[in-house]
């Protein structure tokens, strides 16, 4: 996903790129992202009529930002994530989440893995992320996926693993704290 054409790549290539700051979307962002958040909907569109289908393993802030984009956009999506607490307030709002690891096979298979054009991988752990896009890959070979990782070197290991995107942390920072540099007024 990048913010130059703000659409999803569906061409089941697997350029396993790492993306840089640029390629990351929500920069000055509106979007409701507080703990207390599920989803922002949007004019009442649920995704339902899309052919595509997106999992989005975690549901932290970039998970509900990944949810909010592609709401939006009408796509179909499904959440898993493991806080019980955020599944229960989630699905009474009316939000396509299940509980569960996202590294078992048959939460993946809840989730619509064989039928899923694209996976985020939001989970803000190097190790389970690289777990979630191995077996990903192994139960739906053509499935685009988005990884994030903290560290170049991890989202180096992502790409090897079945990603054909990841999110750096380390360069998402490095870009902001540039960013605020040249931005600082001279005194």
């Amino acid at each position: 996903m990048s913010n130059s054409d703000d659409k999803l790549d569906t061409d089941g290539s697997h350029d396993s790129r790492v993306t840089s700051p640029s390629q990351v979307t929500g920069h000055g962002s509106t979007q409701d992202n507080s703990p207390d958040s599920c989803v922002r909907r949007s004019s009442g569109v649920t995704g339902r009529g899309s052919s595509q289908h997106v999992i989005i393993a975690g549901f932290g802030l970039s998970g509900r930002s990944c949810a909010n984009v592609l709401l939006a956009k009408g796509i179909s999506i499904c959440v898993i994530e493991q806080n019980q607490v955020t599944v229960d307030r989630c699905q009474l709002g009316g939000l396509q989440i299940i509980g569960g690891d996202a590294t078992d096979p048959e939460v993946l298979r809840e989730a619509g893995i064989e039928r899923a054009t694209e996976m985020a991988v939001t989970i803000p752990d190097d190790a389970i992320t690289f777990r979630v896009v191995e077996q990903a890959r192994k139960m739906n070979p053509s499935v685009h996926i988005v990884a994030r990782c903290t560290f170049v070197s991890g989202g180096m290991e992502a790409a090897r693993k079945g990603a054909n995107e990841v999110v750096v942390a380390e360069q998402v920072v490095a870009g902001e704290f540039g960013r605020v540099m040249r931005e600082l007024r001279r005194k």
